[in-house]
Formats: structure tokens, C-alpha cells, sequence
């Protein structure tokens, strides 16, 4: 189900890439997306942060400016509290307060891709809701029990 809802301002710390949206069929997300999570994932618990034990992870996007369709940038990182001194090679990407259209994902991480799809391609247009150019967000929240998937809200920000 599509809820909407005003998300909060977030600071966020990690790594950026462009990429080619999973919604076209010329997509390198799957080439892309992981291995960037997968460096950003090394230096970011390699520092000494004030943070929670199982930080709350972002993918956020937003278009790129180059021409191709679905050519974007992908921000692959973690909610922080405070900026420290040293970024230790990443970058801050600062979330001010959008209101947001989303859903989220309850299953199998290899089930994301579609899910993505099908909110972009087949939900948000069927809502009616007015979509803006801004930063989209997956939101991935961590289970206390390792067996089992995290939750991944799936956003789009809106009028």
C-alpha cells in the first residue's frame, strides 16, 4: 500500500556513483549498487562513530545530468549524528524535509528489484500523486534478528 508522509531532515555518510536506473532496460544497477555499498560499507565502520549499533543504511538517487534516460547518481550510505572531522574518504549528503510517496518491502532482498520497478512504473502513476525531481530514497532498516531480511522503504519525493 502507497503511503505518503513529510520525512525528516537526515544527515547521511557514504559514497556516490552514477548509474543507469533499474527501470531501463540498459541498467548497471546490479553492477553498481552493490559493489559501491560494499566499499562505502568497509571505510564507514572502519571509523570511530558515535552511532547506533545497527545504523539505519540510505540508497538515495537522483538524476544525473547527463542525457541518457535513466542515468542517475546513487548514494550509498548510513545515517550519522554529527559530521566528524576526518570523513575517512567519504562524503556527507544532507536530507532536508520532503514530503514523500512510498512503500515498503518486507521480503527476500533478491525480490527488491522488482518491487522497486513495479512502484516506480506501475503504483505511484496509478495514485495520481503529483511526483517531484528530488532525491529518491530506499531506506534499509536492519533486524535485531540477522536471519532475517531488513525492511527497505521504498521513496519518491511528491507534492
Amino acid at each position: 500500500m502507497l503511503s505518503v508522509e513529510l520525512f525528516p531532515k537526515r544527515t547521511l555518510l557514504g559514497l556516490s556513483k552514477p548509474f543507469i536506473s533499474a527501470t531501463q532496460p540498459n541498467s548497471n544497477a546490479s553492477e553498481v549498487i552493490g559493489p559501491l555499498w560494499s566499499e562505502m560499507s568497509k571505510l564507514f565502520f572502519g571509523m570511530k562513530l558515535d552511532r547506533d549499533a545497527n545504523p539505519v543504511g540510505f540508497g538515495a538517487m537522483w538524476n544525473s545530468v547527463e542525457g541518457e534516460p535513466g542515468s542517475m547518481i546513487y548514494f550509498a550510505g548510513y545515517e550519522i549524528y554529527g559530521i566528524p572531522e576526518d570523513l575517512g574518504g567519504l562524503e556527507v549528503l544532507a536530507l532536508e524535509p520532503t514530503k514523500y510517496a512510498f512503500i515498503e518491502h518486507n521480503g527476500p532482498m533478491s525480490e527488491l528489484p522488482g518491487k522497486i520497478t513495479s512502484f516506480y512504473k506501475d503504483l505511484l502513476p496509478a495514485s495520481g500523486i503529483e511526483r517531484l525531481d528530488g532525491i529518491d530514497l530506499e531506506i534499509y532498516h536492519e533486524s535485531e534478528n540477522p536471519e532475517l531480511p531488513p525492511r527497505v522503504v521504498i521513496a519518491a519525493p511528491v507534492l
